[in-house]
């Protein structure tokens, strides 16, 4: 035997012998008095019960209680593990004492107390964080194979399942830190934790990677007056309305967000979290400024003001489901309660906004929610060449929900629209049009039919496709039967077209509508249901001077009406009796 490896034999001949010493009496009792006690100290869970107790020195001390229960003293945690095995320190042994640098809880189901009312992760953590704080330093606490069962009065409100976590070992004056991975509300997580618990400041960091989010936060914490958190904070999701679905919450407005990114400089309180310097990232848009989110009363917040370059309002619009805007007779009431569930003051300015293909730019527009009251609106956009501006009020009274539509366009160059917006390409020249509408109801139905209000519209120096009502004046002249071909063909350039429209119960009348050019004046008159919505009208045509008079009809859909002239008309003679008509040569 060399000298060294005798020098090794003896030690551990003299580690034994120390050992050997010791009373390694495992009754229960003394498993109480020095294991058990151990354990509590190093975890701050207090063993309630437990089935065997067992102890192995080589060749390593390690600690075994099977089918074990254990509890906070504070009752804020508590739960069963199958197994809780612990590692032993060494030489703290040789002096009787028992320490430990690991203690595994195997399968363990964990019940957490919460208060009522309390709905988030971070409320949810406070106790048992408060519990760690008070104990000064642990172990190394492994969790593996666990369920933890979030109760509030006896009550189950959520469940993490597959949780496998490590809580490193700390001291009196180091955060605690933990990492690993939990299924919440089936959905896997990755999380990683590190929290300052001793007082005054210190560094706070938070990691979660799941399929639907990717968050990041890096800051500080302080503790007095009252506990604020500040740092920088990224967060992603592939859908936002999923995401807050996942943490139990669904605001309806929710829907016109879809992938959304963000990075801001946070400061969190109490209910309270101020975002500044924001980089809100939708899809291909950014936003930048600043964001406010709260609770107060049980009902959350959110303010701020963002702006930006670009802006797709059209692709926020269609994500909106909108079931309730249904015309059909039997459809339901609208859910107004939801809409306006949470609070939101929203304002928004855009160089450049896209909606549903028209190209707006210095755009201002705004969202305003309150208990009972929806307010949203362009403040000023500019448009080819013109100004467009409009406001949406709907409140909760006790007939249902009145609302209130205003709207305006000023200067707006329809030929240049027609090249954004399809159903303007048969029309060029420069219009104006202003509109107000009142309606009290509960579906939109009843509003419709209840809509009460008054509109203009005028065109200046414009033509019209499609048509061509001067040439089809003189063929009527010349020959009757000749203007029933291909009349709906060329283009009529007019002075001056425009209309005034009366609202009254949901039905639209006409009056002073009419479109002059040179040689011709066509008039129109009739209504239009709006809660079809469908059109029944009747034009005249007519030249500058002379008798002739064509006559047409705008009956159908307001999504794609017929308009007909009346050959009946046309071709009999002044005088003729009913049914008698001129040849067609």
């Amino acid at each position: 035997m060399t000298r060294r490896a005798s020098i090794l034999a003896y030690s551990l001949l003299l580690v034994l012998g120390l050992l050997g010493l010791q009373s390694w009496n495992l009754a229960a009792a003394r498993v109480e008095r020095h294991v058990i006690r151990a354990i509590e100290a190093r975890t701050g869970l207090a063993v309630t019960g437990l089935e065997k107790a067992e102890i192995a020195l080589l060749p390593l001390p390690r600690i075994s209680l099977s089918d074990v229960a254990f509890a906070q003293p504070d009752g804020g945690v508590s739960g069963r593990a199958l197994r809780l095995r612990a590692q032993a320190r060494l030489l703290p042994l040789l002096v009787g004492r028992l320490d430990f640098d690991r203690i595994d809880l195997v399968s363990p189901q964990l019940d957490l107390a919460v208060a009522p009312g309390s709905d988030h992760p971070g409320e949810w953590l406070s106790r048992p964080l408060d519990a760690l704080q008070k104990l000064g330093e642990q172990s190394r606490i492994v969790i593996g194979g666990g369920s933890v069962f979030v109760r509030a009065e006896g009550a189950i409100r959520s469940i993490l399942r597959d949780v496998n976590l490590v809580i490193d070992e700390r001291d009196a004056q180091a955060p605690l830190a933990l990492a690993g991975r939990v299924n919440w509300r089936g959905t896997p997580a990755e999380i990683s934790l590190v929290w300052p618990m001793a007082g005054g400041r210190g560094r706070t960091l938070l990691s979660v990677e799941a399929p639907l989010l990717k968050l990041q936060f890096e800051g500080s914490r302080s503790s007095a007056p009252e506990p604020i958190i500040t740092g920088q904070l990224t967060l992603a999701t592939r859908s936002m309305p999923e995401l807050l679905a996942w943490f139990g919450e669904t605001p309806r407005l929710a829907a016109a967000l879809g992938p959304l990114s963000l990075t801001a400089e946070a400061r969190i309180r109490p209910h309270d979290t101020a975002l500044t310097n924001v980089a809100l990232r939708l899809e291909g848009d950014r936003l930048d400024g600043a964001l406010n989110l709260a609770t107060a009363a049980g009902r959350s917040s959110l303010s701020g003001t963002l702006a930006g370059a670009t802006l797709d309002l059209g692709k926020l619009l269609a994500r909106l489901d909108l079931p309730a805007l249904q015309t059909t007779p039997d459809a339901p009431p609208l859910p107004f309660e939801t809409w306006t569930a949470q609070d939101i003051d929203l304002r928004i300015s855009v160089e450049s906004a896209r909606l549903d293909g028209a190209r707006l730019s210095d755009v201002a527009t705004y969202l305003l929610v309150k208990k009972g009251r929806f307010e949203t609106g362009l403040l000023r956009a500019s448009a080819y060449g013109g100004s467009v501006k409009g406001r949406l009020l709907a409140m909760t009274v006790p007939g249902g929900i009145d609302v209130k539509l205003v709207g305006g366009v000023e200067r707006l160059n329809l030929g240049r629209a027609g090249a954004d917006l399809p159903q303007l390409a048969r029309l060029t020249g420069i219009g104006t049009m202003q509109f107000g509408l009142d309606g009290l109801g509960r579906s939109v139905p009843e509003i419709l039919a209840s809509l009460t209000g008054k509109g203009t519209v005028s065109l200046r120096q414009g033509e019209l496709a499609g048509f061509a009502f001067a040439d089809l004046l003189r063929r009527a002249e010349r020959n009757p039967g000749l203007a029933l071909r291909d009349w709906r063909q060329g283009r009529t350039a007019f002075d001056s077209a425009g209309f005034t429209a009366t609202v009254a119960n949901g039905q639209l009348t006409l009056s002073d509508a009419q479109m002059a050019g040179a040689g011709y004046r066509m008039t129109l008159v009739g209504t239009a249901a709006l809660s079809g919505p469908t059109l029944d009208m009747a034009a005249l045509l007519q030249p500058a001077s002379g008798p002739l008079r064509l006559p047409f009809s705008l009956k159908g859909p307001l999504s794609a009406p017929a308009f007909e002239l009346q050959t009946d008309a046309l071709l009999r003679p002044a005088g003729a009796a009913e049914g008698e008509t001129l040849p067609l040569r």
